[in-house]
C-alpha cells in the first residue's frame, strides 16, 4: 500500500478549494473593522506590533481616558510612524479610514474597546459556559464537533489553581447536560473505533499546579494528578472526551509523564477518549509520537494524538537562545510542514490503536490527510480535522461539506485571559508565512498553495575554537539527565562533607589558630567543612607571601595568565554538579539557583579572559611621523578579595579572577558562613596552573578582614556585603598607613533597597509572578532582591491580592529538595535579624502575609512577611533586611512612584512591569538605580549581557561583568618615544 501522490492530494484539494470558494473568512473580511486592522497589519510590520501591544493592554485599562493616552502612546505624531498617504501618521490615517467606513467622524476610546470587543468575539466562543452553550450548540447544528478551552490558564497561586480545575467540573458537567438534548449526529459520534462522547474539553497542566515546574516530576504529579482525578471521573461518568493541550517546551515531557502516569492507574485505563496534542514544530515530536504509540498499545486502550504544527515558535526560539540551550523546534517552515506530513501518515497507519486527530487549516495538509486515508482505505469516520474558532472558516465549511468530521477548538473566558491567546491568533493570521493569509487574501494560487515542502540540510556547526563570548547556560532541569546528575552530586557531596582545611602556611609562633565550622543552614547539626581561621598575625605572612609571588606573576605573559582562567573555566564546568551541590548545603540555595552561581562563575572567568586581550598589547595614539606614544597597563600589586555568602563562587570568582588576570597577586578573604565554598574555588584555581603563592586563602574573622584592608601593601579592595561594612572599609583605604605607598583602590558594592514598580496598565500576572520570583528568590538574601514593591492606586488591591496568594503557594523545605521554593536563612544570627523586622513590621505597617512561626521547617526557616501601609519614611522602606520580606507602597500616579522608588540612599536595581511606553520612557531616564528591568524579573543579572552594580551608597566602581571592570586593577602608562635620529626616522623608510 502506497503513500498518497501529489497527483492524490490535489484531487482532494480541488475538491476542498472549489468548495471553500463559497465562502469568506470573517476576520479577514475587509469589509469590517478587523479586517481592515489586519489588512493594514499585514502591510506594516511596526503598524502591526503596536497594534496588537495596544489590544494586549486594552483589557487592564478602566477609563476612557486611559484608552485615549495608551492610543495616543502607541500611535501619536511623537511615535515614530511612518507616514500614511498624504503625510499622515498611519493610525491617524487608519481612523479617518475607520471613520470613513462608517463610525462618524472620529473614533472614540469606547469604540476602540468595542471593536476590539467584537474582534475577540470571533474568536472566543464566550465569557463563560453559559454564553458558550449557545455557540458550541450551533456548531453542533452546523455539523461541526468542539473542543472547549477555558482561557485564563496563568496560575500563580493555589486558589487560582482550584478555580480553574472547579471551572473545568463545571464546563464537564454543562457540556454534557446541554449535549443530551442536542439532536443525533452521526458523523460526529462515532469514528472507526467506536462511539465519540458529543462533548470535550481541552486541558493545559499548568494551569492545575502554582509550581508546575519539571525540576520537581514527582512532586508535580502528586498535585496535578489530584486536581484531574476527579476531572476524568466526571467526564468518564457523563461521557465526554478530554485532551491534554501541549505548551511550552520546557513542559513537553513533563506533561506526557503525568498524562501517561494518570491513564495507567487502574481507575483510568480503561477509558479510551482521552488525547493528547503533540507538536510537529519541534524536533522531538517523531520520537514522542512513536513512544505514545508503543505505550497506547501496552495500556491495551485507544488514546487520541492531536497532530498541531504549534503555536510557539517564536517564544521557544528566542527563550532557548537567551539561555543558550539548544533550539528544540525546526527553524524553517518548510521543515516542520515535512514533519507534519511524516507524521500524519504514521498516524493514518496506526489508526488501529489510536484516535488520529489533524489540527491544521493548511489546504494541503487536510487534502494530504484525506488522500493518505483513502490510499490506505480508511473509512472517513477514521479521520478527524481540527481547526480553532473563528479561523479558517471556508476551509471548514469544504471539510464538513466532504463528510468529514471537523473539530473546532472553542476558547470560553474573558477578554482579560483571553488576551494572550487573541494576539496569538491575530499573530498568526498577519504572519508572512501564514496559510490563512496565503489562502484567503488571494495571494497564492492552488499551485503554490499545494507546493510540497523543500526540507533542508543541517546547518554545519562553527569551528572556530574560539568564537565570541557567550553565556555559560544555565542547566536546563527539564531534561531528566540534568536532574539525575545533580542529584547523584547532592548523595556523593553528602558523604564527603566535614572535610578540614588549613591555610597553606604554619601559625606565627605563639598564634593558635581558632576553626571556623560551616553548617547547612537547613539541618545546623550538619557540619559542611572545618576551616582553620586565620588569626591577625596571618594577615602580614599572607599579604608577604602575595607580593613576594606578585613580581614574578606580574612579568607573567598576558596570554599565560589568560590561559590560567581558561583552564579554571574548564575545571569549574567538569566539576559544576559537584560545586552546586556544595552551596546547596553550605548557603541553602536551591537547585536553580546554586546552579546558576557556578555557571556565573565560569562566566565571569571567561568574560575577563577575554577582556584582557583588550589590555594585554600597548595602544598607540597619535600617529604623526618621528614619534611614538603608546598606552600600556600594569597591575596594581596586592588585591585584596572580600567576598560575601550568598553567593560564595561567583562574585569571588569574578573579583579574584580580575585580579588575576590583569596581573595583580590575590589574599582572598571569604565569607566565615562559606568557607568550604571559598576554597573550592582556590583549588579550581591551582589546579589550572596557577603558582600557589598568587593566590592566598585566607578565612577568618572579621578582625581578619580589617586587618587586611588596613595593611599597607595591599593597593586594591575588591568588597561585596553590607553597606556599614562597605563605607568602613571605604574609610580605612582613605587612611595613608606607615610605609604606604599606593593610593588604595577600593572596589565596593553595598547593597540595596531595591523597589519594583507595578503601574495601571501592567500584565499583573507577569508582575505578580516577577516579584514572587524577585523578592523570594533565595529567600530574599540577594543584594538585587526586591524588597519594596510600588504600586498605583487602580491596581493596588488586585495585585496586592494575587501577590499575597503567590507567596503563600511558595513551597518551603530543605534546598536539596528539587521541588523547593523557599529554604532557610544563612544561620540563626539572620533569622533574629529577620524577626525584629517583622516586629518593626507590624508597627509600622498592616500585615497582609505573616509566616507561621510555630510550624517551621527548621530553626533557620521563616517564611514570607508582606506588609503594605508602608510610607518613605518608615524604616522598612529604607533599611536592608536581607530576608523574605516585602514592603508595599502606594502611589497615586506614576510621577509619585518614581518618587517613592528613588527615596533611599541605595541605588542599586529596580524594576517597572507596565505596557506604557511613556511610562516605560520616564523609567529609563528618571529611575535612579545600577540596574533597572523592565517588565522582568530584578534579579539575576548576566555576565557580559547586564553587568552589574549600583550608585549612591549601594557601591562605587566599574560594573562587575562589564567593559570597564578590568581598568581598575591596573594603573595606565604612557610611554612616547622620539624616533627621529640624525633625521632619520622609521616611519620615513
Amino acid at each position: 500500500m502506497g503513500a498518497a501522490t501529489e497527483a492524490d492530494i490535489r484531487r482532494q484539494a480541488e475538491r476542498l478549494y472549489k468548495a471553500a470558494e463559497a465562502f469568506a473568512p470573517r476576520l479577514l473580511d475587509r469589509k469590517w473593522w478587523t479586517g481592515r486592522l489586519l489588512e493594514w497589519a499585514i502591510r506594516d510590520d511596526e503598524f502591526k506590533i503596536r497594534l496588537f501591544r495596544l489590544i494586549d493592554v486594552l483589557p487592564t485599562l478602566k477609563t476612557p481616558e486611559q484608552i485615549k493616552r495608551l492610543v495616543d502612546e502607541y500611535f501619536g505624531q511623537d511615535t515614530g510612524l511612518r507616514d500614511g498617504p498624504g503625510g499622515r501618521s498611519l493610525m491617524r490615517w487608519g481612523m479617518q479610514m475607520l471613520s470613513s467606513a462608517g463610525f462618524g467622524s472620529g473614533v472614540t476610546a469606547d469604540t476602540i474597546y468595542s471593536q476590539t470587543i467584537q474582534m475577540a468575539n470571533q474568536l472566543i466562543v464566550g465569557a463563560g459556559m453559559k454564553e458558550a452553550l449557545p455557540a458550541v450548540a450551533a456548531l453542533w447544528k452546523g455539523g461541526i464537533a468542539h473542543s472547549v478551552d477555558l482561557l485564563g490558564e496563568a496560575t500563580v497561586c493555589e486558589p487560582e489553581a482550584e478555580a480553574y480545575a472547579a471551572r473545568y467540573l463545571e464546563a464537564i458537567t454543562a457540556l454534557a447536560d446541554a449535549a443530551r438534548e442536542w439532536r443525533p449526529m452521526p458523523t460526529l459520534e462515532a469514528d472507526h473505533l467506536g462511539s465519540l462522547p458529543r462533548a470535550q474539553v481541552s486541558i493545559k497542566l499548568s494551569a492545575l499546579y502554582s509550581q508546575f515546574n519539571p525540576i520537581d516530576p514527582d512532586g508535580c504529579y502528586s498535585a496535578v494528578a489530584n486536581r484531574l482525578r476527579p476531572l476524568l471521573r466526571a467526564a468518564m461518568q457523563r461521557h465526554v472526551a478530554v485532551t491534554f493541550d501541549m505548551e511550552h517546551y520546557e513542559w513537553k515531557d513533563l506533561t506526557l509523564g503525568i498524562v501517561r502516569r494518570l491513564l495507567m492507574e487502574d481507575e483510568f485505563r480503561a477509558y479510551a477518549h482521552a488525547s493528547l496534542a503533540l507538536q510537529a514544530y519541534l524536533l522531538d515530536t517523531d520520537r514522542d509520537v512513536r513512544e505514545l504509540i508503543a505505550w497506547t498499545k501496552t495500556r491495551g486502550s485507544p488514546v487520541g494524538i492531536r497532530l498541531v504544527k504549534g503555536a510557539y515558535w517564536d517564544y521557544e526560539t528566542i527563550v532557548h537562545r537567551q539561555h543558550g540551550w539548544p533550539i528544540p523546534v525546526f527553524s524553517r517552515k518548510d521543515d516542520t510542514d515535512a514533519c507534519y506530513e511524516r507524521l500524519t501518515s504514521l498516524l493514518l497507519e496506526q489508526s488501529g490503536v489510536i484516535r488520529p486527530a489533524f489540527g491544521t487549516h493548511n489546504l494541503r495538509n487536510v487534502a494530504m490527510t484525506l488522500a493518505e486515508a483513502d490510499r490506505r482505505g480508511l473509512p472517513a469516520q477514521a479521520v478527524e480535522i481540527q481547526m480553532l474558532y473563528g479561523m479558517a472558516e471556508p476551509l471548514q465549511a469544504a471539510v464538513v461539506d466532504a463528510g468529514y468530521r471537523l473539530r473546532v477548538y472553542a476558547p470560553v473566558g474573558d477578554l482579560l485571559p483571553g488576551m494572550a491567546y487573541l494576539v496569538r491568533r491575530l499573530l498568526e493570521n498577519t504572519a508572512n508565512e501564514s496559510i490563512l493569509r496565503r489562502q484567503f487574501l488571494g495571494d497564492q494560487n492552488l499551485d503554490e498553495l499545494l507546493r510540497p515542502p523543500i526540507t533542508s540540510a543541517p546547518t554545519p556547526s562553527s569551528t572556530d575554537p574560539d568564537p565570541h563570548f557567550s553565556n555559560e547556560p544555565h542547566t536546563d532541569f527539564a531534561k531528566a539527565d540534568a536532574r539525575q546528575r545533580m542529584q547523584a552530586a547532592l548523595n556523593a557531596t553528602r558523604g564527603r562533607l566535614g572535610r578540614r582545611i588549613d591555610l597553606a602556611f604554619p601559625a606565627p609562633p605563639g598564634v593558635t589558630r581558632t576553626t571556623l565550622t560551616s553548617r547547612n543552614p537547613a539541618r545546623p547539626e550538619e557540619v559542611i567543612g572545618i576551616v582553620s581561621a586565620a588569626a591577625p598575625e596571618d594577615v602580614e605572612e599572607a599579604v608577604s607571601r602575595a607580593l613576594t609571588s606578585g613580581r614574578s606573576w606580574a612579568a607573567t605573559p598576558a596570554s599565560e595568565r589568560m590561559a590560567v582562567l581558561g583552564a579554571a573555566a574548564k575545571i569549574l564546568r567538569r566539576r559544576r554538579f559537584e560545586l552546586a551541590a556544595l552551596e546547596v548545603f553550605e548557603v541553602g540555595k536551591g537547585w536553580r539557583d546554586a546552579d546558576a552561581d557556578v555557571a556565573e562563575a565560569i562566566d565571569f572567568l571567561d568574560y575577563y579572559r577575554r577582556e584582557m586581550r583588550r589590555l594585554a598589547d600597548p595602544w598607540r595614539f597619535g600617529r604623526e611621523p618621528g614619534e611614538t606614544n603608546h598606552l600600556l597597563y600594569r597591575p596594581r600589586g596586592v588585591a585584596a578579595v572580600l567576598s560575601p555568602w550568598n553567593f560564595p563562587l561567583a562574585i569571588p570568582t569574578g573579583m579574584v579572577a580580575a585580579a588575576l588576570v590583569t596581573g595583580n597577586s590575590v589574599v582572598f578573604k571569604p565569607s566565615e558562613r562559606a568557607p568550604a565554598t571559598g576554597y573550592a574555588l582556590v583549588e579550581a584555581f591551582l589546579e589550572a596552573g596557577l603558582p600557589e603563592s598568587v593566590l592566598q586563602f585566607l578565612p577568618g574573622d572579621p578582625e581578619a578582614g580589617r586587618r587586611l584592608v588596613a595593611h599597607p601593601d595591599v593597593a586594591v579592595i575588591a568588597f561585596t556585603g553590607s553597606k556599614a561594612v562597605g563605607l568602613e572599609i571605604i574609610a580605612e583605604a582613605a587612611r595613608v598607613r606607615p610605609g604606604q605607598r599606593e593610593v588604595k583602590k577600593v572596589i565596593a558594592e553595598m547593597g540595596g533597597k531595591n523597589a519594583i514598580i507595578v503601574d495601571d496598565t501592567a500584565d499583573l500576572d507577569e508582575a505578580v509572578a516577577g516579584v514572587t520570583a524577585s523578592f523570594l528568590g533565595y529567600q530574599g538574601q540577594k543584594c538585587s532582591a526586591c524588597s519594596r514593591v510600588i504600586t498605583l492606586d487602580a491596581i493596588h488591591d488586585p495585585f496586592v491580592e494575587r501577590l499575597v496568594e503567590a507567596a503563600r503557594s511558595v513551597r518551603p523545605g530543605p534546598p536539596e529538595e528539587p521541588g523547593t521554593g523557599l529554604g532557610p536563612l544563612i544561620d540563626e544570627r539572620a533569622v533574629q535579624k529577620v524577626l525584629a523586622y517583622l516586629d518593626l513590621a507590624k508597627q509600622e505597617g498592616t500585615p497582609v502575609l505573616l509566616p507561621d512561626l510555630e510550624h517551621r521547617h527548621g530553626s533557620n526557616f521563616v517564611g514570607p512577611a508582606i506588609f503594605t501601609g508602608i510610607r518613605p519614611e518608615h524604616r522598612l522602606a529604607r533599611e536592608e533586611v536581607f530576608g523574605p520580606l516585602l514592603a508595599v507602597m502606594r502611589a497615586r500616579d506614576f510621577e509619585e512612584a518614581l518618587r517613592l522608588a528613588n527615596a533611599t540612599e541605595y541605588a542599586l536595581t529596580g524594576g517597572l512591569y507596565s505596557r506604557s511606553p511613556r511610562h516605560i520612557a520616564r523609567a529609563r531616564e528618571e529611575f535612579l538605580v545600577g540596574n533597572l528591568y523592565i517588565n522582568r524579573g530584578i534579579t539575576g543579572a548576566l555576565v557580559g549581557r547586564q553587568p552589574f552594580g549600583g550608585g549612591r551608597l549601594s557601591g562605587i566602581g566599574a560594573k562587575a561583568g562589564g567593559p570597564d571592570y578590568l581598568f581598575q586593577f591596573v594603573t595606565s602608562i604612557v610611554v612616547s618615544e622620539n624616533t627621529l635620529r640624525r633625521g632619520f626616522s622609521p616611519d620615513s623608510s
